[in-house]
């Protein structure tokens, strides 16, 4: 699944990162099941010492949400995202934060749907050495 979402990183690399992600208290996982208990989604939260828009560190950032393709639009991502807030609440965050990339406007929708609202947009440089 977090192949999916990242497809342009590395599977195994990905699927090796899996074992110390989950004994690390600053990343929360989250996995959707649906009424046979096959798992149809994820979200990975982290903490994150500083994010644009939120002003007291530490705050959950949502790193990633994906459901499967045959139950887009039906709820799933919005029941990940009420399991972070339930958990960012019980927590004592009063916020959380996310990020989309700028040409993805599905997302970008979504997250206004689900009331986030903008802080700041911004481009990342590097240059070769």
């Amino acid at each position: 699944m977090r192949a999916r979402l990242w497809p342009n990183a590395n599977a195994a690399e990905l699927a090796e990162e899996l074992p110390a992600m989950l004994d690390d208290a600053t990343l929360w996982n989250f996995i959707l099941t649906d009424d046979t208990n096959r798992t149809i989604g994820f979200a990975e939260v982290q903490l994150r010492a500083m994010f644009d828009g939120c002003p007291v560190a530490p705050y959950p950032h949502i790193e990633g949400i994906w459901v499967d393709a045959h139950i887009r639009r039906e709820g799933g991502a919005r029941t990940l995202l009420a399991a972070i807030e339930a958990r960012a609440r019980r927590d004592g965050h009063d916020r959380i934060g996310s990020d989309v990339e700028l040409d993805n406007i599905g997302s970008q929708a979504w997250h206004t749907a689900c009331g986030f609202a903008e802080e700041a947009r911004s481009i990342l440089y590097s240059k070769p050495l």
